[in-house]
């Protein structure tokens, strides 16, 4: 008898064979990580780093060449990890649609991000603004925003419901990354995202089932949860300013954890009070928001610091995803059952 070979080993080949584009990507970075020693030292501590690195001051300067070169370094030796663990979007997305999409989901989502970006926080720093003026000085090296365009392109390849689940997951990164730590690279990577979102249009939450568009809102309202315990207890600087760990907060951290709580069963079940009561929490957070923002024009950041129990940082970054998460509970179908039980919105098949 013949002995029959295992079709692992065939298929890891037909798989390599069809990302030739992905791989080379790889390749080069690490080639370039190994001959200017990135991969086991800072290369932004090098005196090539401003040399090759994007960013407003160089194509101020007239460094047209650095959105390719930066391209291929990494700025710290860790930092490989992510780089090279982000290419699996465009490995999928090679896999599925040829190598010339993904190379043009990466081509136009790299220099978008980085175009973007540098535009973006030119129009910003004309403000009296500190965190956009302290960006907009910032230089940076990396292929993340081509990485992180070819993860969304990827992600609405997904099959229902998990595309519509895979693209929240996505989006809340890149919108929690920019609100509580926002960094220039964190920025590229929330332009990069909301490309492919505007131009693919692969995100249609309405036509999920009301038990999935539920699943979504017991999940958001956990995030958000997690996010405010997160942010107290670790310091934060983004676009709002930073923070120091366990500044103070804690009564409203622990009124929003328990309404929260709550709430979790009754939006699972759909129940018209756990509804009404979660739009009430949105909306006192959006409020305080609103309120911090206004106080903030009136006097001054300084002054309110002194008399605000917690970092007014956070609460006008809570009160944006807040102010997200209302946005959602209000136009999904999501809807809350009346006193008979039964649901308003028609339930899809998935919904029994």
């Amino acid at each position: 008898m013949t002995e029959q070979r295992s079709p692992g080993p065939r298929r890891a080949v037909a798989v390599i064979r069809r990302i030739p584009a992905t791989l080379t990507m790889v390749l080069l970075i690490l080639v370039v990580g190994v001959v200017w020693h990135g991969l086991w030292a800072p290369f932004e501590d090098t005196p090539l780093f401003p040399t090759v690195a994007y960013g407003l001051p160089n194509l101020a300067a007239g460094m047209w060449w650095t959105p390719l070169t930066g391209t291929f370094f990494v700025n710290q030796p860790w930092v490989y990890v992510f780089t090279i663990a982000g290419f699996w979007g465009m490995a999928y997305l090679e896999f599925r649609r040829g190598s010339r999409v993904a190379l043009a989901y990466y081509g136009v989502g790299q220099l978008f991000a980085i175009f973007a970006t540098a535009l973006l926080l030119l129009v910003l720093s004309q403000f009296p603004w500190a965190w956009a003026t302290e960006q907009a000085q910032a230089l940076d090296v990396g292929a993340s925003g081509g990485t992180m365009a070819c993860i969304a392109a990827a992600v609405g390849l997904f099959r229902p419901p998990w595309r519509v689940r895979a693209w929240l997951i996505l989006l809340g990164f890149v919108f929690i990354a920019m609100l509580f730590w926002g960094k220039v690279a964190d920025l590229e990577h929330l332009l990069a995202v909301l490309l492919i979102l505007v131009v693919d249009r692969t995100l249609r939450v309405r036509h999920t089932t009301v038990r999935e568009q539920r699943l979504i809102a017991v999940v958001s309202i956990l995030v958000l949860g997690a996010v405010e315990i997160i942010t107290t207890f670790v310091p934060t600087d983004g676009p709002f300013g930073p923070t120091d760990p366990a500044s103070g907060g804690f009564i409203d951290l622990a009124i929003d954890l328990v309404v929260i709580l709550v709430l979790v069963n009754g939006l699972r079940r759909g129940r018209r009070w756990t509804w009404v009561l979660a739009l009430l929490l949105g909306l006192f957070n959006v409020l305080v928001a609103a309120l911090v923002l206004t106080l903030i024009t009136v006097f001054s950041q300084a002054q309110l610091d002194l008399r605000w129990d917690g970092e007014t940082e956070l609460a006008l970054a809570n009160g944006f995803l807040w102010l997200v998460m209302l946005i959602y509970l209000v136009g999904a179908s999501c809807v809350p059952r009346t006193a008979q039980g039964e649901a308003r919105a028609p339930a899809g098949p998935d919904d029994g």
